[in-house]
């Protein structure tokens, strides 16, 4: 149904088309109305009364010239009104056409044309008649005069001449010829001699007054023939020609006003009637809009009343809320302080109003950047909404500091701006921050320790260094050894993630390879695939250089790679690739043909302290950590992990690092602190191959280029610990390359390999430029003896001794000096460590149970180094077990049985690991049973 604010809208058009018809009928009515006919009736009166005028006129000259009156004295006056009622009619009646009129006042002036004439001709008329009767007056005295002297029969001549000429005074007179006969008869009439002449006088007299009547009466004919009457009588009928024009106009306009004026009468009563119609349904809507704003009134009362309470609740959390909240205007002065505010400021509310916060807040030590970004967010052009989160130290009114976290925001609305401030006193925060990382500091170097201490412990109980033990004790060992593994993994992925949180974890970049980043992550997993009977496969094709941590990204790929050994089924292939995406990144893909990850498990699969429920994922034992850190470090690299898993089919893990263009002058990293790194320049791709996987196997780090000048730019961006130089190059001589090495003060000691299928003719050309030469194809075991002595500083053989007995490190340092190496050893993992990475040995002589540290941690710590290619011999009195054999694996490994090993088996091991580096003069060892 429509709205009362539509209806009215609705009505309100038609109501102002229905006023304005009205207003239309009534000018239609206006002009519609009969023509004034007080303004014809006055033109036509005035028309007929010039004529009349004129006629009247006509007729009193006519009586006058008849004998029947005179003429009157006041013809000017009657011809001066004639003119100005006929002059009046110029002004002719409005309701005609300009045309009309113009030729009505044409027709008047043509009229007042002939009045002028008819005056002159008038007057010319009295000029003669004045004449004619004055000449007739001097001829009746003459007459009189000459009768008296004639005689009678010329009395009667004269006599009938006098008649004559009076009978010739008026209109009507008698013909001239009259008096013509009489002045003949007089003429014939005696007389005497003196009488002759005024005879003769009264002749000329009588002829002369007979002249001017003649010009009279040929005057009055001519006035008589003026068209001034008819001129009257033409206006007049030109005037009601025009007049019934105008009729014919004024009927045809009142019937098309008629007409238009039925057309809105009708339009009219229509919107009368709709406007009824809308007054009904008006009232209706009336009585409705009272009910609903009854029915708005009762909620707006009840809404007023929650607004009060709302209010109220505001106003107790404001008070109430134990954090500071701080309203601030354009300016940046506080508007208000709530309670919370004032005690953490140790200020009154009253007195903060109105203060400048950054000037009562920030002090003067803090840095300049955090100002700056204070001021920022509390300026006037500032982002609505957009709150900026900090944390620094601010100050309280008596001067003290105290930290504090901090969210700033406008606040949206209209007017001038306003930012609000959400401030919490994070002294208590700190202090627990504090106590946690002494609490981490405590398990990462007094906890993980004893743990170790007691993992050893627990070793040597289960191999039977106290003897063998009950099957149940040994159970008991093996349990207990087990889950202190798991604790020392736990406390591990504990402080990795704590890094990570607390923002102290920090990136080493630089370009890396993704083969040699997933050939590391195989090469620390293989021992546990070939316990799960796991095939690892990897491709890289077209990958290109990436951009990132090694350690880290190792790590990551580690924890995915391990966990799809754990759930692949035995003769299962785990595959890792590396590829280009469309966006130019590197997205990396770990797949297994496991069971699967159902939909419900995806979504806590990141989660920190979780495994996935099910008796399988549970046997699997694990932290919870590890996909929790592997997410924090790859989205510190800009990626993010994503699973794409069915179940019963296997599960996908990928995540993207961002690539690295060769073409863009970025080389990748050519020294790395964690190992050696082998600069390969050659392109020949099977010696690439063959010595590729032969160096990886031994953990060198390889790196390759085709180009002499690429190998340049790469060593100018860090040097390698090595350069291996094929001859056989495409655009130069590598020999060239050699000299400017050799020539530059960076690189004149940096060892190089030159590979190629003959020797030099001359060795004078090479010996200059201190280098080894190896010959196609070349032996492995050479090469790689060669290779490590060159990558060793000059001296002795050095080999270092790891073992908590005084008496058996005695016996093997004095065997080692006999054969001429030098010796020097470590009572526990802690210093072996440190020794190593001090002075990087030659050879590794390690017992597996030492205090502080045992033997497995010894060799995961040196793997993460350069000592992860040194040859290893470990020299244990406990049984070890195909997995642990593969945890203790460096270089060239082998494990020796103090029980079961004789001093020539291990002065032959240390001969043939330290072959080329002992002196020539050394003696020979007597065989003897090494101490145990």
């Amino acid at each position: 149904m429509p709205t009362p604010a539509r209806d009215a809208a609705l009505s309100r058009l038609p109501v102002a088309l229905a006023m304005g018809a009205l207003v239309l009928l009534c000018v239609l009515f206006i002009l519609g109305r009969p023509w004034r006919t007080a303004e014809h009736e006055h033109y036509r009166a005035s028309l007929r009364e010039v004529r009349s005028d004129s006629v009247q006129i006509a007729q009193s000259i006519l009586r006058e010239r008849m004998g029947l009156e005179g003429i009157p004295s006041s013809w000017p006056n009657q011809f001066a009104s004639l003119r100005e009622k006929a002059g009046a009619l110029k002004n002719s009646p409005r309701f005609l056409l300009a045309e009309e009129r113009q030729e009505l006042e044409r027709s008047v002036t043509l009229y007042l044309s002939s009045v002028d004439e008819c005056e002159k001709l008038l007057a010319h008329i009295q000029e003669e008649d004045a004449r004619a009767f004055e000449l007739r007056n001097r001829l009746t005295r003459q007459v009189f005069f000459l009768a008296g002297r004639l005689g009678p029969q010329a009395s009667d001549t004269l006599a009938e001449l006098l008649l004559a000429a009076r009978a010739d005074e008026g209109f009507h007179a008698a013909p001239v010829s009259e008096l013509e006969e009489q002045l003949e008869a007089l003429a014939s009439v005696p007389r005497p001699p003196e009488l002759e002449g005024s005879l003769q006088e009264l002749q000329a007299e009588a002829r002369e007054m007979t002249a001017h009547q003649r010009e009279a009466n040929s005057a009055l004919r001519t006035l008589l023939a003026q068209p001034a009457n008819d001129t009257t009588g033409l206006l007049i009928a030109r005037y009601q020609q025009f007049y019934d024009a105008a009729s014919q106009r004024a009927t045809r306009a009142h019937l098309l006003l008629f007409s238009v004026s039925l057309v809105l009468g009708g339009f009219v009563t229509f919107v009368l009637v709709r406007l009824g119609k809308t007054g009904r349904m008006l009232d209706t809507l009336n009585q409705r809009l009272e009910q609903r704003v009854d029915e708005r009134t009762a909620a707006l009362s009840v809404a007023n009343q929650e607004l009060r309470a709302s209010a109220a609740r505001k106003a107790a959390i404001l008070e109430g809320s134990l954090d500071c909240i701080i309203t601030l205007d354009e300016t940046g002065h506080i508007l208000e302080f709530n309670p919370a505010a004032e005690l953490t400021f140790r200020l009154p509310g009253a007195t903060a109003v109105g203060r400048d916060f950054q000037r009562l807040a920030l002090p003067a030590t803090l840095p300049e950047g955090s100002r700056e970004m204070v001021a920022r967010a509390l300026r006037a052009d500032a982002e609505p909404g957009r709150a900026l989160r900090l944390e620094m130290g601010l100050m309280r009114a008596d001067g003290s500091l105290f930290p504090a976290e901090l969210t700033i925001f406008r606040v949206r609305g209209d007017g001038a701006p306003r930012f609000s401030i959400y401030l919490r006193d994070i002294s208590e925060r700190k202090e627990v921050e504090r106590m946690k990382n002494e609490f981490i500091s405590t398990v990462s170097h007094e906890l993980r320790t004893p743990l170790t201490s007691i993992r050893g412990s627990l070793g040597l109980l289960e191999n039977g260094i106290m003897g063998t033990l009950p099957p149940q004790a040994e159970d008991m060992v093996r349990i207990a050894r087990t889950n202190t593994e798991r604790l020392i993994r736990l406390i591990n992925d504990i402080l990795d993630l704590e890094k990570i949180e607390s923002g102290k974890l920090e990136l080493k970049w630089q370009a890396l390879e993704p083969s040699e980043l997933i050939d590391a992550t195989f090469s620390g997993l293989r021992g546990m695939a070939d316990t799960a009977q796991v095939t690892l496969r990897s491709s890289t094709v077209g990958a290109g250089l990436v951009r990132g941590d090694r350690d880290r990204l190792i790590q990551v790929l580690t924890n995915l790679v391990s966990n799809a050994i754990k759930f692949s089924p035995p003769r299962g292939v785990v595959k890792v690739s590396a590829t280009r995406d469309a966006r130019g990144a590197v997205r990396f893909s770990i797949v297994d043909r496991g069971p699967g990850i159902s939909t419900e498990q995806l979504g806590r699969l990141f989660g920190k302290f979780q495994q996935l429920d099910g008796s399988d994922t549970r046997s699997k034992g694990g932290t919870g950590l590890g996909l929790a850190i592997s997410q924090s470090i790859i989205e510190q690299h800009g990626g993010h992990i994503e699973v794409n898993s069915v179940p019963g089919e296997g599960a996908t893990f990928t995540f993207t690092v961002s690539s690295v263009s060769m073409e863009s002058a970025s080389v990748p990293a050519v020294r790395d602190d964690s190992r050696h790194s082998i600069l390969m320049v050659t392109a020949d791709e099977s010696l690439y191959a063959l010595l590729r996987g032969l160096l990886k196997l031994e953990g060198y780090r390889v790196l390759r280029t085709t180009s002499l000048q690429e190998a340049s730019r790469m060593i100018e961006a860090g040097a390698p610990d090595a350069l291996m130089l094929d001859t056989e190059l495409s655009d130069g001589n590598g020999m060239e390359l050699v000299r400017q090495l050799r020539e530059a003060p960076a690189t004149h000691t940096l060892p190089i390999l030159v590979v190629s299928s003959h020797l030099p003719e001359s060795e004078g050309v090479v010996a200059p430029l201190a280098i080894n030469w190896l010959v196609k194809p070349f032996d492995e075991t050479r090469f790689l003896n060669t290779l490590r002595s060159v990558l060793r500083p000059p001296g002795k053989a050095r080999v270092l001794v790891v073992d908590d007995d005084v008496s058996l490190r005695h016996i093997l340092g004095t065997l080692l000096e006999r054969m001429g190496a030098q010796f020097y050893e470590a009572a526990d993992g802690d210093s072996a460590v440190e020794l190593a990475r001090e002075k990087p040995p030659d050879l590794i002589i390690l017992d597996v149970n030492l205090p502080r540290m045992d033997g497995f941690e010894v060799v995961d710590l040196l793997r993460q180094g350069k000592s992860r290619t040194t040859p290893l011999i470990v020299f244990t009195g406990r049984e070890l077990s195909a997995d642990e054999q593969r945890q203790l694996t460096l270089g060239t490994t082998c494990i020796l049985h103090k029980a079961r090993s004789s001093e020539g088996e291990m002065a032959h091991l240390v001969k043939e690991f330290l072959n080329g580096l002992l002196s020539p003069g050394s003696r020979p060892v007597p065989e003897k049973v090494a101490s145990p």
